[in-house]
């Protein structure tokens, strides 16, 4: 996704520092996924849900120094720490903001050049949502002038990013979901590694384990490719039928959201969006082949 010398410095993201002795107990029964992976792997992907199974959030827990960091977008900062305080009870756990670590990502050649700079004390990993696909650093901002002064980095900017990252079919879900409104299977959670069928009981796990077993997924994202003419529109229509929802997206590729009905005929009926035409596939990293 990467390449050569490019890295993004996410600055729309914060790190919240759970520490204590209670942190592996307190937390895993508030998140989708198992947390004692973190007691062999470095990172998990996760979310929150409402207890009738409705995303709230998707962020990223990291083993680090003996504490865990989670990473999310900074409007969602006080939300979490709200609503994991709401759980804290008797636990043995602090929060609080960490605002000494910035969040890069980048590929592992870099990653591996970075780590040299900041002298062993920045983590690294690859984003668990994927399979070695690229690089997820935390890294101590006094070592930021070194990488920005570095002639073996380029830093590209949002914009950037985000052509890569819809291109690639990644979703950012702070934007390509719905809060208390979309579920977990609808946004193929399960595919980004994002939830533990085995650890037993969550906040909301009823409706996910629900729709997973009884396969009564309505909708689900998409990847979306388009031939642009002069205008997008938010529907996706067939034969004058709406039948997915366009989210992020450029003028050549998108994430959105697709009924499952019409995804096994999806690419034998004439689609549009606005005045363009597209054409719906199955995100690279999906276990579930779409026809």
């Amino acid at each position: 996704m990467f390449e050569k010398k490019e890295l993004f410095i996410c600055a729309e993201n914060n790190l919240i520092k759970i520490k204590g002795i209670d942190k592996f107990n307190f937390i895993q029964g508030i998140i989708s996924n198992d947390i004692n992976i973190l007691k062999k792997k470095t990172s998990i992907f996760s979310s929150m849900l409402t207890p009738q199974g409705k995303f709230l959030f998707d962020f990223f827990i990291v083993n680090f120094n003996d504490n865990f960091y989670l990473e999310c977008n900074k409007e969602n900062t006080h939300e979490i720490i709200q609503k994991l305080n709401q759980y804290k009870l008797r636990s043995k756990v602090e929060l609080e903001i960490e605002k000494n670590l910035i969040v890069i990502l980048t590929n592992d050649k870099n990653s591996s050049k970075i780590k040299s700079i900041s002298k062993n004390t920045s983590v690294d990993f690859f984003d668990p949502r994927f399979k070695k696909f690229f690089k997820r650093i935390y890294l101590d901002k006094i070592f930021q002038e070194k990488i920005n002064n570095n002639s073996d980095f380029f830093e590209i900017n949002k914009i950037k990013y985000n052509e890569k990252r819809i291109r690639n079919s990644i979703p950012d879900f702070f934007v390509d979901s719905v809060k208390q409104k979309s579920l977990l299977m609808e946004m193929r959670f399960d595919d980004l590694n994002g939830i533990s069928w085995e650890k037993g009981c969550f906040l909301g796990q009823e409706i996910t384990a629900r729709m997973k077993y009884r396969n009564i997924i309505k909708k689900k994202l998409a990847f979306i490719s388009i031939k642009f003419n002069s205008r997008l529109a938010n529907e996706i229509i067939c034969k004058n039928n709406i039948i997915g929802t366009l989210l992020s997206h450029t003028n050549n590729y998108g994430i959105g959201y697709v009924n499952t009905e019409f995804l096994i005929n999806s690419n034998k009926e004439k689609i549009i969006c606005g005045d363009s035409i597209v054409k719906i596939s199955n995100p690279w990293w999906s276990k579930i082949a779409i026809p």
